[in-house]
C-alpha cells in the first residue's frame, strides 16, 4: 500500500488528493498529482504522500516528485509485487525521463521491435524516521541518492499481436550520504562519509568500482549498494483469454548477474570458476478473461530464493589472494543495510522488511525463502467487485544466520468494492485479512474504505 500502513493493532488515515490524467491522442499532454494522509497510529501523523508534475510528449516522458508507481510487468490487483521493486514502500521523489510505453522503433525492423525504458534520480526521504525508530548501537545511512534504470523489447508481429515476447533489465542504486551510528537519542555519530560528486552520479548509471576516496568494499566491487533484475516474458491474446508467462531474475551483482561465480588471481585476472543456472527467481502465470464475469483474472506466482550464488564471499586481501563471488543475501548491503525505505522493502513483501525486526535493525535476515501466491478477482455484478490473495512462504532464514528449522506463514486477503451507480463518484471497499506464522505472529484484522472522487 505504498507506505501507507501502520503495525499497530488499530490505525486509520485520512487521505485528500488532487490529481490531473494525461489527455488521450495528443502529442503534449501534461499531468499533476498531490496527496496528503493524515494518520493515526501510524510512524507519523501526517504524510506527503504523493506530490508530481509530468510532461508526456508522445511516447516521450518527464515525471518529476513523488509518485506512486506499480513493478514493471506485473498485475496490479493480483501480483504480489516485483523482486527489485514493489509497492510497499512509500515513493522516492525523483527526476525521471523516458519512454513510458512501448513504442516501435525505426521502419527497418518491419515494425516487429518495440521498446520503452528510462532512467531516473532521486533521494531517500526516511532520515528522521531511521533516527527515531533504530535500535542504540546500529547504524543507518542519511542523505542517501537514489538511482533507477529499466530498458525492456518486445518482438511481435505488427500485422498480428496475437503472440509476443519480451525481455527487459532493471536496475536501482543507493549511493551517496553517509553512515552514522546512533549511540542513544538524538546522538548519531558519523562514522563512513559516502563520496556524492558528480562521478558518483555517472558510477551509479555505469556500474563501477569506488574511488579512492569510497569504502574499501566498494573498491573492489561496485560503487554503492546495486539491486536489479532480469525480465523474460510471453503472451498470447485472443478477444476471449489473454495469457502472460512471466521469469524475473534478481541479482546483487555480477556473479547472479551473469550467472557466473569467478575468482581472480594474484594478477587481478578474472578466470572461471562455475556456472550457476538463474535457480532463484518469480516464476509466474496470468490469465486474463475479458469477458468473464465471476473470474477476470487469475494470478499464479512462485518465488524461489535459495541459492544466492552460494554460500561464499570473499573479497582479495594480502593475506588471501583470491576474490569468491557469492553469498550475495539479498536485499542486504554492508553499508546501506538492505533495500528498504522507510522501515518497509522496496521489493517482494514476501521478504520481511525490517520494520517487523524485534532489535529495530535495518537488515533483512529472512531472505532465504520459497513462496507461492494466488490472486483471482472478478466482477460478477456492474456495482460489484472482488479480489482474493493468498500466499505461502517458507523461510530458511539467511545464509549467515539460518533458521534451525524451516519457518511457515500463511496469509490471506478478501476485498469486494461497491460502486453505486446513482451516486457517482463513491465508493466503498471492505476487507478481511490474516496471517499464521511463528515470524510475524497471528494476525486477523478487517479494514473498511470510503473513497469519494469528483471530476
Amino acid at each position: 500500500r505504498h507506505g501507507l500502513s501502520s503495525l499497530e493493532n488499530n490505525n486509520a488515515n485520512l487521505s485528500v488528493g488532487l490529481f490531473r490524467d494525461f489527455e488521450p491522442k495528443r502529442g503534449w499532454s501534461w499531468a499533476y498529482g498531490a496527496e496528503v494522509a493524515g494518520a493515526w497510529h501510524h510512524a507519523s501523523p501526517l504524510y506527503l504522500q504523493q506530490l508530481y508534475a509530468d510532461l508526456r510528449y508522445n511516447c516521450w516522458e518527464l515525471s518529476i516528485g513523488s509518485k506512486e508507481r506499480w513493478s514493471e510487468g506485473k498485475n496490479s490487483r493480483l501480483s504480489g509485487g516485483g523482486l527489485t521493486f514493489a509497492p510497499n514502500a512509500r515513493p522516492i521523489p525523483q527526476v525521471r525521463i523516458g519512454i513510458h510505453e512501448y513504442t516501435t522503433v525505426p521502419r527497418w525492423f518491419g515494425g516487429w521491435v518495440q521498446v520503452k525504458g528510462h532512467f531516473s534520480y532521486g533521494r531517500f526521504t526516511d532520515d528522521r524516521f531511521m533516527q527515531q525508530w533504530l535500535g542504540n548501537g546500529l547504524s543507518f545511512t542519511q542523505d542517501a541518492l537514489f538511482h533507477e534504470k529499466t530498458g525492456f523489447i518486445r518482438i511481435a508481429n505488427p500485422r498480428n499481436d496475437r503472440f509476443s515476447l519480451e525481455m527487459g533489465l532493471e536496475m536501482y542504486t543507493q549511493f551517496g550520504g553517509g553512515i552514522y551510528r546512533k549511540e542513544a537519542e538524538d546522538n548519531y555519530v558519523l562514522t563512513t562519509p559516502l563520496p556524492s560528486t558528480f562521478i558518483e552520479y555517472v558510477k551509479a548509471f555505469i556500474p563501477m568500482a569506488g574511488g579512492d576516496d569510497a569504502p574499501r568494499g566498494d573498491q573492489v566491487n561496485i560503487n554503492g549498494n546495486q539491486v536489479g533484475s532480469w525480465h523474460l516474458a510471453a503472451n498470447y491474446n485472443t478477444p476471449d483469454i489473454k495469457v502472460r508467462g512471466y521469469y524475473e531474475h534478481y541479482f546483487e551483482d555480477h556473479s547472479q548477474m551473469l550467472g557466473i561465480s569467478w575468482v581472480a588471481d594474484r594478477y587481478g585476472n578474472k578466470r572461471f570458476l562455475h556456472y550457476h543456472p538463474w535457480k532463484d527467481g518469480l516464476y509466474g502465470l496470468e490469465l486474463a478473461f475479458p469477458k468473464g464475469r465471476w473470474v477476470r483474472g487469475v494470478v499464479a506466482e512462485f518465488i524461489t530464493s535459495r541459492d544466492h550464488s552460494g554460500p561464499i564471499l570473499h573479497d582479495s586481501n594480502e593475506i588471501f589472494k583470491e576474490q569468491i563471488s557469492g553469498g550475495d543475501s539479498y536485499y542486504n548491503h554492508y553499508l546501506f543495510q538492505s533495500w528498504q525505505h522507510g522501515g518497509m522493502g522496496i521489493g517482494n513483501p514476501h521478504f520481511l522488511a525490517p520494520l517487523y525486526n524485534d532489535n529495530h535493525s535495518k537488515a533483512m535476515p529472512y531472505n532465504r525463502l520459497r513462496s507461492y501466491h494466488i490472486g483471482i478477482d472478478g466482477n460478477p455484478y456492474p456495482t460489484w467487485r472482488y479480489r482474493v490473495l493468498a500466499s505461502y512462504t517458507r523461510c530458511w532464514g539467511s545464509i549467515k544466520r539460518p533458521l534451525s528449522s524451516p519457518v511457515g506463514t500463511t496469509s490471506a486477503l478478501l476485498e469486494a468494492t461497491y460502486t453505486p451507480q446513482r451516486h457517482q463518484g463513491w465508493q466503498v471497499t471492505g476487507a478481511v485479512a490474516m496471517d499464521h506464522s511463528k515470524l510475524i505472529g497471528n494476525n486477523y484484522g478487517a479494514m473498511v474504505t470510503l473513497r469519494l472522487w469528483r471530476d
